[in-house]
């Protein structure tokens, strides 16, 4: 990315360039390539200066892979005015046309919860357990959820995900 010229923006949108600057290399490397120097040139500003709005380099990443999990079920969540299966069938349908489209930046996520960062794990469980609950709801489970369902469910998903993100590639059904 070419160096911006610097601008003065207010803290909250200075944070959010900043994270979107992160998602954007991030369709590209795996989130621990997300160089600080990088965004901080992209950003115009110094490489201090993002310090101050992000402690660390593991908040930034962190807060990169929030924007990014946020961003994934918000394009993934369906219409609740659809019957359940419906609503199930077009989340799962997103989830792959997004996956198959990003699947760069959707790799970049998963392998960056792997790495072993509390804090990212975190980040893709809740990542997870959004789209667990959203099958089971498709699927017309009400709680108290079952141990044993809960799992396999969220095992269906882990093997969504592999298949989307290694086994598909885009372009028409």
């Amino acid at each position: 990315m070419a160096p911006a010229p610097r601008t003065r923006l207010d803290p909250e949108a200075r944070r959010a360039q900043l994270v979107e600057l992160g998602r954007r290399m991030l369709s590209t490397r795996p989130l621990d390539q997300v160089a600080i120097d990088d965004i901080a040139a992209a950003a115009g500003i110094s490489r201090g200066l993002l310090f101050h709005y992000f402690p660390t380099k593991r908040d930034f990443h962190v807060a990169v892979a929030r924007s990014a999990a946020d961003d994934l079920l918000a394009r993934t969540d369906s219409d609740p005015a659809l019957p359940p299966t419906a609503r199930l069938r077009a989340g799962v349908e997103a989830f792959v046309d997004h996956v198959a489209h990003n699947r760069a930046a959707y790799v970049a996520f998963i392998r960056g919860s792997g790495g072993g960062d509390p804090q990212l794990a975190d980040v893709y469980d809740r990542t997870r357990a959004a789209f667990t609950d959203r099958a089971l709801d498709g699927l017309g489970v009400t709680p108290p959820v079952p141990p044993r369902l809960r799992a396999t469910v969220r095992g269906w998903g882990a093997l969504t995900e592999e298949v989307t993100a290694h086994g598909l590639t885009p372009g028409p059904a």
